[in-house]
């Protein structure tokens, strides 16, 4: 499981975490983000680096630092999906 919550396994995780823990779970994700330590600390840097760059002037948003985060995601259909795990 993602950071250990409920368990190593995503069955210790459905055994032991309770419905109303989930729940909470899911809140802190919408309010503070992802629990990937990678992505918060790419997040932190980008941060850092678009205060830097506006300070001295420059232009740029904060989605030009995140570069991982930028990476298209493959959308296909439920039929391409299923022809392509058949």
């Amino acid at each position: 499981m993602l950071n250990n919550i409920g368990g190593s396994t995503i069955a210790e995780a459905k055994e032991r975490l309770t419905h109303h823990e989930v729940l909470g779970w899911i809140a802190y994700r919408e309010k503070y983000g992802t629990l990937d330590r990678n992505r918060r600390l790419e997040r932190h840097f980008a941060m850092l680096t678009h205060l830097t760059s506006r300070v001295a002037g420059g232009k740029s948003e904060l989605k030009d630092y995140m570069i991982y985060s930028q990476q298209a995601v493959a959308v296909i259909s439920l039929e391409q999906a299923v022809e392509a795990w058949s």
